[in-house]
């Protein structure tokens, strides 16, 4: 068997299997008694070959989605509780294990589908009750009048009529189409706010053609029509935009906490939870300016005399705020520009956690928003640092299921996730 594995998986990672050889490999993947072959079939094979393709490239092609995408009606639908398609990148785990590294391309590619292929549900998993889904797409719009329309499972077409604009909702994302008022030239402008409750995502596109992705425990307050000499917006919690430009009508946002973006390129990322210590922007593409407004919601222009810097790609400002002031802190601390990893501070988007450096507590804030719960810790926060990324698509168990080897421990009750040293 080993044998025949080793020529079906080099057949797979070059893209060469038939239509039967495909449904042998999967076969294999499934026969639980495999396992040991196949983690020293990938690592004697990933000997064998140099590690022609590097290991994020072989976990890539090793994928379950990947599998699905290309067996097709071969492999059987995995059950709606199973592991999603999108993938682990690495195993979770802490920053101190990561000495082992040469076992990671054994363990993550083999045991993967081992462990998440489609499994018949016993006994004991329907015992298991307390597991807790992740989020999923959904918002809510507040109209101009304030009606509330819930999109999570609305059809697509026609959502409402706003001041001339039409709202349109097609594939999961919501449209503003302004053509009819520039072509009344409506003056009655009117608000709709989008928000994201916690363990929803949504993305819309505003009338201007810029395109928004907001993150769960998040809101966008916007015209329904951009006129006059600017494009203005509101957000709390984390957004990220895609602008389209117009030198001749700038696009600015208005940060809760006391902090105003405005818009000189394209591309950038905006966190402003109010529980995390700082406003954070980061530029993708193009440049934006980052004005300190004070601890209002800068709903009005930025004064000449406030702090500012303007970002260049791959730079983040760092805006700390009086609600985020600890302890022996200056309550005025300048903007701090730092170059980061943009890859890290965009995996929410993309569909991923990226733990790489983040304390527990960290981790901990972005689960309470994504699978809405609650963090209880029982006897203080333990002092550990992880690595890794790991799919947003997975269970609240499954995850931390890969945190748990960090000498910290997890009890779910309801909705609330105890943390046990």
């Amino acid at each position: 068997m080993s044998t025949s594995f080793n020529d079906l998986l080099e057949k797979y990672l070059t893209e060469t299997l038939t239509v039967a050889e495909k449904k042998a490999f999967m076969e294999m993947l499934a026969d639980d008694a495999s396992l040991e072959i196949l983690q020293a079939s990938i690592g004697r094979y990933a000997s064998e070959k140099s590690l022609l393709l590097p290991e994020d490239e072989v976990l890539k092609k090793l994928s379950y989605e990947r599998l699905q995408q290309q067996l097709g009606q071969v492999a059987a639908e995995p059950p709606a509780d199973a592991m999603p398609t999108i993938p682990a990148r690495r195993r979770l785990i802490p920053r101190w294990y990561w000495a082992a590294a040469a076992s990671v391309l054994l363990f993550s590619a083999g045991a993967y589908f081992w462990l998440n292929r489609p499994k018949p549900v016993t006994g004991d998993q329907q015992l298991v009750s307390s597991d807790i889904r992740p989020g999923r797409d959904g918002a809510i719009l507040t109209l101009s009048d304030g009606t509330q329309v819930v999109l999570d499972s609305l059809a697509n077409g026609l959502v409402a009529k706003q001041s001339g604009s039409q709202v349109l909702l097609k594939d999961g994302q919501l449209a503003y189409d302004a053509s009819e008022a520039t072509a009344t030239k409506a003056s009655a402008i009117v608000y709709n706010t989008m928000s994201t409750p916690k363990g929803r995502q949504f993305n819309l596109q505003l009338p201007d053609g810029t395109k928004v992705w907001l993150n769960a425990a998040s809101s966008l307050r916007f015209p329904t029509v951009f006129s006059g000499k600017e494009r203005r917006v509101e957000i709390t919690g984390e957004a990220y935009f895609e602008v389209v430009q117009n030198a001749k009508q700038p696009f600015l946002v208005s940060v809760d906490g006391g902090a105003a973006v405005e818009v000189l390129g394209t591309s950038f990322n905006v966190n402003a939870y109010d529980n995390e210590a700082s406003i954070n922007t980061t530029l993708l593409e193009g440049r934006v300016r980052v004005t300190k407004t004070g601890s209002q919601k800068a709903k009005d222009a930025s004064s000449a005399n406030d702090p500012s810097v303007i970002l260049q790609p791959g730079q983040q400002a760092q805006l700390f705020t009086d609600r985020a002031t600890q302890p022996g802190q200056p309550p005025n601390r300048p903007i701090a520009v730092v170059t980061v990893n943009v890859e890290k501070t965009m995996a929410w988007k993309n569909g991923l956690f990226n733990f790489e450096g983040e304390g527990l507590r960290d981790v901990m804030r972005q689960l309470e928003r994504w699978y809405d719960i609650e963090v209880v810790y029982e006897r203080g926060v333990p002092d550990i640092t992880f690595g890794g990324e790991i799919t947003r698509g997975v269970s609240l168990q499954g995850l931390l299921s890969g945190l748990e080897g960090s000498e910290v421990h997890f009890r779910i009750e309801g909705r609330k996730l105890i943390v046990l040293p």
